[in-house]
C-alpha cells in the first residue's frame, strides 16, 4: 500500500493518523480519527471535544478501530491513495 505522510500539523474528525498503540510500544498502525478531545496534559483521558488540534496540543483520540490513543502515540498524519480507505 502506498501511503504519504502529509506536512500539515492539523487533526480534525476523519483524519488518518499514523499511530503506536500499547502506550507507543505497538508498531506503527493507520486509523481515522473518529473523535477528539483536548486535554490539559499528555496524560489526561478526558477532555473538551473540539473538531481539531495540532500535533503539538494534548489530546486524545477516539479511532475507527475500536481504540484510542494519546497525543505522544501519534507518529502524524497519513494520505492514502483515493481508491483505499482505512478498514474499521
Amino acid at each position: 500500500m502506498k501511503t504519504s505522510i502529509f506536512n500539515t500539523r492539523i487533526i480534525r474528525k476523519g483524519s488518518q493518523v499514523l499511530y503506536r498503540g500499547s502506550w507507543g510500544r505497538d508498531a506503527q498502525t493507520i486509523a481515522e480519527v473518529i473523535a477528539i478531545e483536548q486535554t490539559q496534559g499528555p496524560n489526561e483521558k478526558y477532555g473538551d471535544e473540539v473538531d481539531a488540534v495540532t500535533l503539538d496540543d494534548h489530546y486524545v483520540l477516539t479511532l475507527n478501530n475500536g481504540h484510542w490513543c494519546y497525543s505522544y502515540q501519534v507518529d502524524g498524519l497519513v494520505q492514502l491513495p483515493e481508491n483505499q480507505s482505512v478498514t474499521k
